[in-house]
């Protein structure tokens, strides 16, 4: 049973100024609210954070995280010694675009003014409304909620400024050396945020590419432009064009 230290008003006080201060992004001041005996659970990932482990975890959430993007969705809710706090974070691109919301309710317990558990359950969301809901892969391939998201603006930064898909070998290896990701995380990324494929979204940034660079075929034809953004197959790059503007090459240029 809670003290009676530990109840109402006072964890109210304690839960209210740690949003504050992750709000404000400020390190110092989350870590002054944490009992040195806190422990962490990110039920997602199905891992557990204490000590320094967890003042890493969180100091790399809060440098990787668009602070001005989070809400809290609901009052915070308080039973004695624990709080219940719901929130959205959304994860965007570099170049802005929604890449991923992370939906979560932290379970907050507290212990002599200070925080000594925190339980997180945490659902990534596609922008489109797909949940990425499959946490038991996510737990054997070591992704965070938000990792997803990260993992997905990682991925993009590197296709939009690398260009790999030029190169018609490309492989999910290959993506994954020059990330830092496994092949494995990538494709659950790609599948359970996004509702794809690695080579579909390969093959998505190639005909991206050409509606950037071309107004008209070019006089060489379809089989040269195909292959000059990697495509190595006409059916391929006549299905994976359909797909993207929902119409054959001729009838998109005119």
């Amino acid at each position: 049973m809670a003290s009676e230290a530990n109840t109402g008003s006072d964890t109210r006080s304690v839960v209210e100024r740690y949003n504050q201060r992750w709000t404000q992004g400020d390190l110092a001041g989350l870590f002054a609210l944490y009992h040195p005996d806190l422990v962490f659970t990110d039920h997602y990932a199905g891992k557990t954070y204490q000590g320094a482990t967890l003042r890493k975890h969180i100091t790399d959430v809060i440098r990787r995280s668009a602070l001005d993007s989070l809400v809290y969705t609901d009052a915070i809710r308080i039973d004695g010694d624990t709080a219940f706090v719901q929130y959205s974070e959304t994860i965007r691109s570099t170049a802005g675009s929604t890449l991923l919301t992370v939906r979560a309710c932290d379970v907050v317990r507290v212990r002599d003014g200070l925080i000594v558990e925190i339980q997180e359950y945490a659902l990534p969301v596609h922008a489109q409304g797909g949940g990425a809901d499959a946490g038991q892969p996510a737990q054997r391939i070591g992704l965070t909620a938000r990792g997803m998201g990260y993992l997905l603006n990682d991925l993009a930064t590197h296709v939009s400024r690398d260009l790999p898909y030029l190169k018609p070998s490309l492989s999910l290896q290959d993506v994954a050396d020059a990330t830092g990701y496994s092949r494995n995380q990538i494709s659950f990324a790609l599948n359970h945020a996004l509702g794809t494929t690695f080579y579909a979204f390969i093959n998505r940034a190639r005909v991206e590419h050409i509606l950037r660079e071309h107004t008209c075929l070019p006089p060489e034809g379809v089989l040269h432009l195909a292959r000059s953004v990697g495509f190595r197959s006409v059916s391929t790059f006549y299905a994976a064009f359909r797909a993207v503007t929902g119409k054959r090459p001729k009838d998109h240029f005119g």
